[in-house]
């Protein structure tokens, strides 16, 4: 999803992935990148092309005692990192209890 709220498709061209970046590469690159809201659709079935997409969900995080904090290429000279930094467990543990406190 873009900024202003409409969904954007995103085709790869042959022998290219997508990646959605999570939460704590923002935190990481002080909001150069970001995460974004995405949904995986499958394409319309087309006479002519058979549906090939797969999509797989792999997570991958640093150990629970990583310290996530902006690095430094990612800080423009005499600014300030818009995140405190932070244990990649106490951000997860953070999402989890903001998801569950949603759910409630």
């Amino acid at each position: 999803m873009l900024p202003n709220g409409t969904w954007c498709p995103v085709t790869p061209r042959p022998g290219e992935l997508v990646i959605n970046l999570g939460d704590m590469m923002a935190r990481w690159t002080n909001d150069r990148w970001k995460s974004t809201l995405h949904r995986v659709m499958t394409p319309p079935l087309t006479s002519d092309q058979p549906t090939r997409r797969q999509s797989i969900g792999y997570f991958m995080h640093p150990d629970y005692d990583a310290n996530i904090a902006c690095i430094p290429t990612c800080l423009a000279p005499g600014s300030e990192p818009i995140y405190p930094p932070i244990t990649a467990g106490e951000h997860i543990k953070e999402k989890i209890d903001r998801s569950n406190k949603l759910a409630s």
